[in-house]
């Protein structure tokens, strides 16, 4: 049967800062291994991360020295724990005690910043069917607007024109109107 395992993870934001305290204090910690990525926590492509979230298995505890490593923000550290919750994984800061899934007191703290990311999630959402209902009732039009341009209705007119009183092919006449084909055809088709 595997052991569970407690995992490590470090980052620093620039190459001139040194990870080596945040790797000393996992390892303090009993870290069976350690991922470390350097680049700002707002990048995306956190290759040590990515790569410690293929490494995770049920039981396993993810150890970091402060939240700030590993979150970027409020959502993402939501993101990152229902994605830990999803495999089993617990979650762990070193300076910040509090936050500890392995306790009942971390997972309440845990669910209460779910609650608020998911509350704010809500209020974007009325906010913006409240805008459109306003915006509707105003008679404002939404989406794209219907039917062709004053200028590809134009363009397509003189190709036409070049098309069938100058017998030019389609193509040399959509040219020289500086109209596509596919333009073309669409005016043709709607009139």
């Amino acid at each position: 049967m595997e052991q569970d395992m407690l995992v490590g993870y470090a980052r620093v934001s620039t190459q001139d800062q040194k990870l080596e305290s945040q790797l000393d204090l996992l390892e303090k910690e009993g870290c069976d291994k350690i991922y470390s990525d350097v680049g700002s926590g707002v990048r995306e492509d956190r290759k040590g991360l990515l790569e410690m979230l293929e490494f995770l298995r049920r039981g396993d505890t993810v150890i970091t020295y402060k939240n700030d490593r590993i979150f970027r923000s409020l959502k993402n550290m939501i993101d990152l724990i229902d994605t830990f919750n999803e495999k089993g994984v617990h979650f762990k800061s070193i300076s910040e005690p509090e936050f500890d899934t392995t306790s009942a007191n971390g997972k309440f703290l845990l669910q209460i910043f779910a609650a608020v990311a998911e509350f704010e999630r809500n209020l974007i959402s009325e906010r913006t069917k409240v805008g459109l209902n306003n915006a509707r009732k105003r008679k404002k039009l939404l989406g794209r607007p219907k039917g062709f341009k004053k200028d590809t209705i134009e363009k397509y007119q003189y190709a036409k024109h070049l098309y069938d009183n100058q017998n030019l092919p389609i193509e040399e006449a959509c040219k020289r109107a500086g109209i596509s084909k596919t333009s073309f055809y669409r005016v043709e088709n709607k009139n």
